[in-house]
């Protein structure tokens, strides 16, 4: 009797020693992502991507279509709802559109869209309860709030903010160029960045008002003329702000105290210019290591480290393809993902995780002017 119950045991045991096994196996690691893009035809669109992570293999999943120059596309915490806006330049400016996607049927059905009131939106966001979405406009210069609904329906606008100035670069910065919104991971207000004004707006936020923003708490820092103000990354304690200059090539640092920023390091991505092309920056989780692009005649991510006293140092410099203007860090930080607006390209770059340093491979998917990756 014994013997029998032993085997027994043992037989259940091996059942659910495989069944575990199994279950390990089988277990996903695939990572999907929304792809922006710019749209020469009817057929192009917002591209869903899937990326192995054992394999490092990317697959094209599906285009959404109907949508005119997605560049930047976003979604809510539980990926129902998706919104792009459309880069596009009319007497009313461009567009905000947003979609609901079925998991279930892995379809994408477009609800509404509005008009921004500015040309060529660029930045998209999110508020923290989701009850509105924020869109910044380049060429218009300014910032609209659009109310949104559980189901992804948009409201007309209820907050917009109109900037006004220029700075040193006659070319680029003869008028206000809203380029980055982002918020505030712990407090209730969000950073812009005004590529045209070199400045960068700090706005309180009231998410239980019908405006939204408090654009009479408003406060500007100036940065220094002609550097461009483009992309924004807080840390996770929000006590530093990350900033890219796009006509300068540099990376700012920014401390943030008592509701002020202050400039505390300053890092040169290539050879001294103000005619320069600095994209897209990110944050490894640990907080260890930022990574920026750059493009133009450069074409090249910078990886920047940090010592001992919290400052960084560049590390690295590796080339890409043509005009690398945005990338992201995969889930297990182990890739990045490179999307190459001029190559049609998005490329995959291993990453260590101890020392933050890239190495190129092979693997790579063709997809029309790339210029946006959001996690799906």
């Amino acid at each position: 009797m014994k013997k029998s119950l032993t085997f027994f045991s043992f037989f259940i045991f091996i059942v659910i020693s495989n069944n575990s096994f199994a279950q390990k196996k089988s277990k996903s690691i695939d990572e999907n992502y929304l792809i922006g893009t710019y749209t020469d035809n009817a057929s192009q669109g917002i591209n869903v991507i899937k990326f192995d992570a054992k394999s490092k293999q990317i697959k094209l999943l599906s285009t959404v279509l109907g949508v005119e120059n997605p560049s930047f596309v976003i979604t809510n915490n539980s990926k129902t709802i998706v919104v792009a806006v459309e880069e596009i330049a009319s007497e009313n400016g461009g567009k905000v559109t947003s979609f609901y996607y079925n998991k279930k049927a892995k379809t994408f059905i477009k609800i509404n869209s509005f008009n921004t009131k500015g040309n060529h939106p660029c930045t998209v966001a999110f508020s923290p309860k989701e009850d509105f979405v924020l869109v910044g406009n380049y060429s218009g210069g300014n910032l609209s709030v659009f109310p949104i609904d559980a189901k992804g329906k948009l409201s007309e606008m209820s907050n917009f903010i109109q900037y006004e100035g220029k700075s040193a670069n006659v070319e680029r910065q003869e008028k206000p160029h809203v380029h980055c919104i982002a918020f505030h991971p712990k407090e209730n207000i969000i950073a812009v960045a005004d590529l045209g004004t070199d400045a960068i707006e700090l706005i309180p936020f009231d998410e239980n008002s019908k405006t939204f923003l408090q654009n009479e708490k408003a406060l500007s820092t100036k940065v220094a003329a002609g550097s461009g103000p483009r992309h924004l990354v807080w840390n996770k304690a929000g006590t530093i702000l990350y900033v890219t200059f796009e006509l300068t090539n540099e990376v700012g640092v920014f401390q943030h105290k008592d509701g002020k920023l202050t400039q505390i390091q300053t890092l040169a991505l290539t050879n001294p210019t103000k005619s320069g092309s600095a994209a897209e920056l990110r944050l490894s989780n640990d907080g260890q290591f930022l990574y920026a692009s750059v493009r133009g005649n450069d074409n090249q991510i910078v990886v920047m480290k940090t010592d001992n006293l919290g400052k960084f140092n560049v590390i690295q410099t590796i080339k890409t393809a043509s005009m690398p203007r945005n990338f992201i860090l995969t889930k297990n930080q182990k890739n990045i993902l490179v999307a190459t607006q001029g190559s049609n390209l998005i490329s995959v770059f291993d990453r260590n995780e101890k020392t933050g340093l890239l190495t190129a491979t092979s693997n790579e998917i063709t997809i029309n002017k790339p210029v946006y990756l959001f996690p799906f």
